[in-house]
């Protein structure tokens, strides 16, 4: 998700208990001063939930994002909008709260030398593997999945890479913690600028034009399976086992330290005995995990679960 562009005269009405009308504009909120005391409520909050941590030098970030929505909802200061973020019980607040703070920028085929030590390299090696146990399931987990993209790369180079993958249980588990994603994932429509680095081949073989819009074809869609996911809630990351290869690429770059260790521990639970492990080719487990085999390959690195 972009950064959000406060437009300073946008308007948001509010009942008082007499029954006068008061307006809000964003501009009047982005005025008032985002106490430290008030981002720290704020930061700890969100560490506390998700793990993902926001040092002050973010707190302008922080304060614009929050003053666009307070306009919306007609709030006029951060403090209750802490309090009703906080005890919202359905937790629809607390999800557009995350959808502000985090910035959703992916696309289709990002990081290709990645992609291709996970198609040419590692699934050939998973599936020589598999076919010695006579084990025909298949399961990759997306972390942080976003709006789709990186799920459906993964769901197309399969495709590619096995001719009969129909006669496989393929499962590509992909999650994220904001439901507004998932609901844009589901659907697989995309604007040209996320495709902008796929292979013309492919956008001809899975997906439709129509209008100025892609969607993505139903067999690419069949293969993946996507919900909603804490990493931090160890609840639900102990239900995801048995998978064969982790994808989690720029998503713990949020975290606090301890959250990452936290959150890799689980991820390390969730392998099979030989999984692999993507991460972003900046990222290190360096200080996190020692749980893992770094495996060089001509293409990239990857971490196995040994």
């Amino acid at each position: 998700m972009s950064p959000m562009n406060s437009p300073n005269q946008s308007i948001a009405a509010k009942t008082t208990p007499s029954g006068a009308i008061h307006t809000l504009s964003t501009g009047a909120l982005e005025q008032q001063a985002l106490k430290t005391e008030d981002f720290v409520l704020f930061r700890d909050f969100i560490h506390e939930k998700t793990g993902m941590f926001f040092a002050e030098n973010k707190m302008y970030l922080v304060k614009n994002r929050l003053a666009n929505r307070m306009s919306q909802l007609g709030i006029k200061s951060y403090k209750d909008y802490f309090y009703m973020v906080k005890y919202d019980t359905s937790g629809n607040e607390f999800n557009a709260l995350i959808n502000l703070l985090t910035t959703n920028e992916t696309s289709f085929f990002r990081n290709m030398p990645q992609l291709l030590a996970f198609s040419d390299e590692v699934l050939p090696v998973v599936l020589k593997s598999k076919a010695a146990a006579n084990n025909r399931n298949l399961r990759i987990w997306s972390a942080g999945c976003s709006t789709g993209e990186e799920p459906y790369t993964l769901s197309m180079m399969i495709q590619e890479k096995i001719p009969d993958y129909a006669k496989y249980n393929i499962e590509i588990i992909a999650n994220d913690i904001a439901e507004s994603v998932l609901q844009a994932a589901r659907k697989g429509i995309y604007h040209e600028l996320t495709l902008r680095t796929t292979p013309q081949n492919y956008i001809d073989k899975y997906f439709t034009k129509k209008g100025n819009v892609y969607h993505i074809n139903d067999n690419v869609k069949k293969l993946v399976k996507f919900s909603q996911i804490n990493l931090l809630d160890q609840t639900k990351m102990s239900l995801m086992r048995d998978m064969d290869i982790v994808f989690c690429r720029n998503v713990t770059i949020y975290f606090s330290e301890d959250a990452k260790k936290k959150v890799v521990k689980s991820f390390y639970s969730s392998l099979v005995k030989g999984g692999y492990y993507f991460i972003g080719h900046a990222e290190s487990l360096h200080g996190i995990s020692k749980a893992f085999k770094l495996v060089y390959l001509k293409n990239g690195l990857v971490y196995q679960k040994e």
